[in-house]
């Protein structure tokens, strides 16, 4: 084999180690490529799962948040509703007191509760309010149950409220706080 032949063979072998070494580095960096591509895709993806997530979350907290305010609005829109009803139902009841407080019903009505206050008490000293708007009845009233009445110096919407001295009792019959006793236990159910 002539040198020229020699540096062809040579070269020829240069050429192909290069080639297959150049082929075998091209080979490998286009696996490394591969690799962080699919590496970048993973974080890409597992950051886009997580960014959802987070999103939602939030999409929820406030979803939540909204809810509980417009619940919390309802209900105080409920409870004024309910109060303001409450107040219209008391003022009509106060408005029937005081027509029922101008019949004959009425009239007999105070007769009877002092009768029946003045039985149960018969051994004690008692004195028997009325209210001041029923001071026209005071004298039938005493007349008609001989007991000791007298005319209360605060109004109470009617009825009677008595006094029991020696037992140191009230004994508080009075419109005005058989009311307000039915308005604490009035209650508005849907």
């Amino acid at each position: 084999m002539t040198i020229e032949e020699k540096m062809d063979h040579f070269r020829s072998l240069s050429l192909e180690s290069a080639s297959s070494k150049s082929a075998e580095s091209l080979s490998s960096y286009k696996q490394s490529l591969d690799d962080d591509l699919e590496l970048h895709k993973e974080t890409a993806s597992q950051l886009a799962e997580e960014s959802k997530k987070a999103l939602m979350n939030q999409v929820r907290a406030n979803s939540k948040k909204k809810l509980s305010s417009e619940q919390m609005k309802i209900k105080k829109e409920l409870t004024q509703k309910q109060s303001a009803i409450k107040i219209e139902v008391f003022d009509r009841v106060r408005e029937k007191l005081l027509e029922y407080r101008k019949t004959n019903d009425y009239l007999v009505y105070l007769e009877n509760q002092i009768k029946n206050i003045m039985s149960e008490y018969s051994d004690v000293d008692i004195t028997i309010y009325i209210d001041p708007n029923d001071s026209s009845l005071l004298d039938e009233l005493k007349s008609k149950t001989g007991g000791n009445i007298e005319i209360y110096n605060k109004e109470f919407l009617g009825g009677t409220r008595t006094i029991v001295p020696e037992k140191n009792i009230l004994i508080d019959n009075s419109f005005k706080t058989r009311l307000a006793d039915q308005q604490d236990l009035f209650v508005i159910t849907l």
